[in-house]
């Protein structure tokens, strides 16, 4: 596999992530002396508010050249389409939302709202048919 070859099939690994909805993607290569080749995949999830949790994803693949482009496309084929990724990122924003009202103590009055609205993202989410 030649330096073209490589070069088009990283740049390929990071517009696919860029289409998952993986914020700030980074794909590189790393080859070293008397090691396997590796490949390198960060991103952020989310909106970044580190608030939430959400802090910079890491996926190391390594092995023969090919088949690590192979794994490390395989494994941002598997992500969740970038809608999937922008609902399951308000959900989760929206469950820590509730969490931190309920340890402040928050009227019920405001959560109930939210944990309604929580259920039904919930359950549409598992009842979600589109891509089917």
């Amino acid at each position: 596999m030649d330096s073209k070859i490589i070069q088009k099939r990283i740049d390929d690994l990071s517009a696919a992530m860029i289409a998952k909805g993986m914020r700030e993607p980074r794909a590189q290569v790393d080859l070293r002396s008397n090691e396997q080749p590796q490949i390198y995949l960060r991103w952020k999830r989310g909106l970044g508010r580190d608030s939430y949790g959400r802090a910079e994803q890491y996926k190391f693949f390594a092995g023969d050249i090919s088949t690590v482009f192979d794994d490390a496309s395989a494994f941002v084929a598997d992500q969740p389409d970038a809608e999937q990724a922008k609902l399951h990122d308000f959900m989760a924003a929206l469950g820590s939302v509730i969490d931190i009202g309920r340890e402040h103590g928050i009227d019920a009055d405001f959560l109930n709202p939210l944990v309604a609205s929580m259920k039904k993202l919930s359950e549409n989410a598992i009842t979600d048919r589109r891509a089917a």
